[in-house]
Parts: C-alpha cells; sequence; structure tokens
C-alpha cells in the first residue's frame, strides 16, 4: 500500500530536497519551573539555552528543542486537544542506548516499543506532559498493507511486524559506545514528531496538509492517522481521537502545549500557507491557531540551518 508521504518522499530523494517542514522548539507550562528544569536536565539530558525571551529555554548544544513556561496551576488534564506526546530523535543507536541507560540508572519508569520505523521509550515529566525518545529506522520497514481489511505492517524483509512490540532492553544496551550516559544529549538530537489529540482526524488533516504536511496513514477504526514531510520516516505528525471525539482545548490553568515552531526552507509551502495562518509584519513568521487550540508558528528559513535557533 502507497500513501502520498510515502511517495513525496521517494520524489523529495530523486530530486536531492531536504524535508518541505522541520519542527522548531515548543513551550510547555510547568507547574513548578524548577522542579520540571531538574527533570528535563538530569533524566532527559538536556541543556540550558540562552536564548532570549519569556521561560526556560532547553534543548541540545546546538539547538533549542523546548521551552518551559510558569504558570500552571494545575497537571496535564486528561481528556482534552492538545499534545498527547512530543518525541524527540537521537541522531544514532548509541545516543538511543545512552539514554536507555541513564533511565535505567535513575530508576526512571518507562515504556520501551518497538515500532518497526523507528524504536522509542515513553515517560511522562512530572507535570504528566508525554516525551518519547525515538531512534528512527526507516530502512526497516518494507510496506504497510490492509490484508483481509486490517492494517498490517512489514519489514524490509518481508516479515510482519506488529509496529507496537516490546523493545529488546539487552539488544539495545548492547549499541553502547561507553559515553557517559550521565552526559547531555548529543548535539544533533531533535524534535522528531509532535503527536496530538484532535476533535475530529479529517478536518485536522486537511488543516495540516495546507501547511505542507502528507497524508500517510489513516486508521479511524483506531481513533488515529499521522502525516509525512518528505522523509522516508513518515510519522513526523499524528493525531488521534483518544481523548474522545470534539475533545476541547485543555484548560488554559493545565499544564499543556501552548506552542511550537515549524520551518521550512520551500517558499511554494511558506506561500500556500498564507491561506490558513497570519503574517507577523514584524517577524514575517505566519502564526494562528491549530485544530487541538495550540498557537503555531511556521517560519521560512534559508537551506543552511544557524547555529542559534530562537524559541
Amino acid at each position: 500500500m502507497d500513501t502520498p508521504a510515502l511517495a513525496l518522499a521517494r520524489q523529495r530523494a530523486a530530486d536531492h530536497l531536504p524535508e518541505r517542514l522541520t519542527w522548531g522548539p515548543l513551550t510547555l507550562s510547568v507547574t513548578d519551573l524548577d522542579r520540571a528544569a531538574a527533570f528535563w536536565t538530569d533524566v532527559v539530558g538536556f541543556v540550558r539555552r540562552h536564548d532570549r525571551g519569556p521561560g526556560l529555554a532547553l534543548g541540545s548544544p546546538d539547538r533549542t528543542l523546548v521551552v518551559l513556561a510558569p504558570g500552571a496551576a494545575g497537571p496535564v488534564a486528561r481528556g482534552h486537544a492538545g499534545m498527547y506526546h512530543v518525541a524527540f530523535g537521537m541522531p544514532s543507536r548509541a545516543e538511543f542506548a545512552r539514554r536507555m541507560r541513564r533511565f535505567l540508572d535513575l530508576g526512571i519508569r518507562f515504556s520501551p516499543v518497538d515500532h518497526l520505523m523507528s524504536k522509542a521509550m515513553y515517560l511522562d515529566d512530572p507535570d504528566g506532559h508525554g516525551i518519547e525518545i525515538a531512534y528512527e529506522t526507516p530502512e526497516r520497514f518494507g510496506r504497510f498493507a490492509f490484508d483481509g481489511g486490517r492494517f498490517a505492517m512489514f519489514d524490509a524483509s518481508g516479515r510482519p511486524h506488529g509496529g507496537r512490540d516490546r523493545l529488546d532492553l539487552r539488544a539495545e544496551l548492547a549499541a553502547l559506545d561507553g559515553t557517559d550516559p550521565a552526559l547531555p544529549v548529543h548535539r544533533d538530537a531533535t524534535v522528531a514528531h509532535l503527536h496530538l489529540h484532535v476533535p475530529a482526524l479529517e478536518p485536522a488533516q486537511a488543516w495540516f496538509e495546507s501547511l505542507g504536511f502528507a497524508r500517510n496513514l489513516n486508521l479511524p477504526d483506531f481513533g488515529m492517522a499521522d502525516m509525512g514531510t518528505g522523509a522516508p520516516y513518515t510519522h513526523r505528525l499524528a493525531m488521534n481521537l483518544w481523548a474522545g471525539p470534539g475533545a476541547r482545548p485543555a484548560p488554559r490553568a493545565s499544564a499543556r502545549l501552548l506552542s511550537y515552531r515549524l520551518e521550512t526552507t520551500d517558499r511554494d509551502i511558506f506561500a500556500a500557507a498564507k491561506a490558513r495562518l497570519a503574517q507577523d509584519p514584524a517577524t514575517g513568521a505566519l502564526s494562528g491557531t491549530d485544530p487541538a487550540g495550540v498557537v503555531v508558528t511556521l517560519a521560512l528559513r534559508s537551506a543552511e540551518r544557524p547555529e542559534e535557533d530562537a524559541a
């Protein structure tokens, strides 16, 4: 089974073009900034950044990945539209294993899952924000299929794969390269994807499609869909109905995803997005509110990424 996201990935590779969109930093509100900062630095492995602006900027040595904003009166409220989790991509299997070793050393509870296209570890921060640590492995993927009317995945050798199998911790830890697990994340760590609770799947897919995302899987029986941006890894954005159809945005006083940033080098994508987003005359960036009620900014940047990113 082919998908628009898989077709886009083949096209971009043939034309030697980068992904149409990449993720910039996201901003999360928290109840206790000191507690949150300690978790995101000691456990997740982020370092403090020196970005100007409100909130505490954290990320890799080279880029800001998340901004923590104080002011939430309570933890993440369940049953609302907004962030399900954010995934941070590790640049190698050794770096993925290093984060795993760190979680184990600290006694942090996490869920290890083999998604075939990626390997993942899931955990929550102290306010209940969902975090995924991911290592993308699209080379292991073969194809999607609806065999007998049921969704199926097959690996590159043609063998069926559940897509949600438990990850073999012992095998992953064998990839450790001796780097101290307590050191910060690698400088090439990224925001890999965002997974949202939305009120309805089809309108959300159409909205994000207008920003340049390409549809990948649409699994209404599972209450989930995902979209790609032109890479072999086609899960750059996911959305689900697991908070309930018609879910309303999270209460303003709860810990929640306040905003996120997207970037593109494609002027056509940027121009088309003006139909959905308003342009700030001061910065030139576009901004608006997504179907989950979260503020989104889309910025046009040059093909060469600057070393410093503003949150």
